[in-house]
């Protein structure tokens, strides 16, 4: 089932509400997996994609599509993980993009200091 997430076409979206975490699926060879995040994290913070900060003030867009580019079934995951705009992010080399809330981020904005005091 093909759908649409921010614009951009992915295959599946799993949200789990309960626990703020979003899944979604998307195809390699169609979208790179740097467009995948920036679409995802669009639709879970409910905002136009432009609207966010650029993902490359967080991780190169470029060394991220190549690291977890779709590789042989038999040499397992490669996934990596960050957090960019409070939300913790893993993009794995099988084409999951998986967002939920970073627990860290908000545990210092809830004591009033700024993420980007630390």
């Amino acid at each position: 089932m093909d759908t649409t997430v921010s614009g951009v076409g992915v295959e599946a979206v799993e949200y789990a509400p309960e626990l703020g975490t979003v899944r979604t699926q998307f195809d390699q060879e169609k979208t790179p997996a740097s467009m995948a995040v920036i679409a995802t994290l669009a639709d879970v913070m409910d905002t136009d994609p432009v609207a966010l900060n650029p993902l490359y003030s967080t991780v190169d867009p470029d060394a991220l599509d190549a690291l977890v580019r779709v590789r042989d079934g038999m040499d397992g995951d490669t996934h990596v993980r960050f957090t960019h705009e409070g939300h913790a992010i893993t993009v794995h080399s099988y084409g999951v993009v998986a967002i939920a809330p970073d627990k860290n981020s908000q545990r210092r904005t809830a004591k009033g200091a700024r993420e980007d005091d630390f």
